[in-house]
């Protein structure tokens, strides 16, 4: 299979075509993928998802992909490595790890399609923005881009995760309340002890721990731990920060915890993970 490679920090393309210009590959960046218009057939991981009109795809790397085009269709594709979005500041570089970080594991539920027409249309102007700035530096990436690619990441967790607790509908189980709270701390440990959640909701532990179990068919305390090592091990395959920085990130006290916890996860060193064992 092929498999590019892009060592500057992002690269975009703009173009209509009736024949997708590339043959099947994988790759070293992210990339997302805007269909302005036409038809056809998006096949990602070996996984066909038929496109019509407007849709847009987040690859990771390592994924492989092509494209059957049925009808003309436009695209824009942004190719990014992770630091672009790091920033220089620790907080911020570790916020922006954990956005990609859940993109990463739950891109699936984005099934290709962001399902809010009014979303989907502030995503395509963001897209056109980016790709206008593009053009008129001559291919130079600035400041303006880095925020438009931000904004777009973020209304894509959007469709993954409410904000907080307080903000869901109340048609919205306990248990769904818990895993997004869940999701939005997973880097504090300290707020996700059963009785700090139960704080947090105005319930007893015990049954919050029951509501939860009942409904999601795993303890509390299993759920953070496998969320958090889906999360670690993206980490550990995408990224080049070294163990220390991301056994920090998740609130390990040393890089000693963070290898048993991993190793207690996957059964395997989180070098093993990382040289794709």
């Amino acid at each position: 299979m092929k498999r590019f490679v892009q060592f500057e920090p992002i690269f975009i393309r703009h173009f209509t075509t009736t024949q997708w210009p590339f043959p099947q590959h994988n790759h070293n960046y992210y990339e997302l993928i805007f269909f302005h218009s036409g038809s056809g057939t998006h096949v990602l991981n070996n996984v066909r998802t038929k496109y019509d009109r407007k849709a847009l795809f987040l690859l990771a790397p390592e994924d492989h992909h092509r494209i059957s085009i049925r009808e003309k269709t436009e695209f824009s594709v942004i190719r990014f490595l992770p630091v672009y979005l790091s920033g220089t500041d620790s907080k911020e570089k570790r916020n922006w790890n954990l956005l990609m970080d859940e993109l990463i594991v739950n891109k699936e539920q984005l099934s290709g399609i962001i399902h809010h027409k009014r979303d989907l249309k502030k995503t395509e102007q963001l897209i056109r923005m980016i790709v206008k700035e593009w053009e008129d530096t001559g291919g130079q990436p600035n400041e303006l881009m880095v925020h438009l690619l931000r904004t777009i990441l973020v209304l894509l967790k959007r469709h993954i995760f409410r904000d907080t607790p307080a903000l869901l509908p109340q048609k919205e189980s306990v248990a769904m309340q818990l895993m997004q709270h869940i999701h939005a701390h997973i880097q504090q440990p300290a707020l996700l002890t059963l009785d700090r959640l139960a704080a947090a909701f105005h319930l007893s532990a015990s049954y919050l721990a029951m509501l939860f179990r009942r409904e999601v068919g795993l303890s509390v305390k299993d759920y953070i731990s496998k969320y958090k090592y889906q999360l670690i091990a993206a980490r550990l395959k995408y990224s080049t920060d070294l163990m220390k920085e991301i056994s920090a990130d998740f609130g390990f006290s040393d890089v000693s915890h963070f290898n048993k916890f991993v190793k207690s996860q996957s059964g395997l060193n989180p070098k093993d993970i990382r040289n794709g064992g």
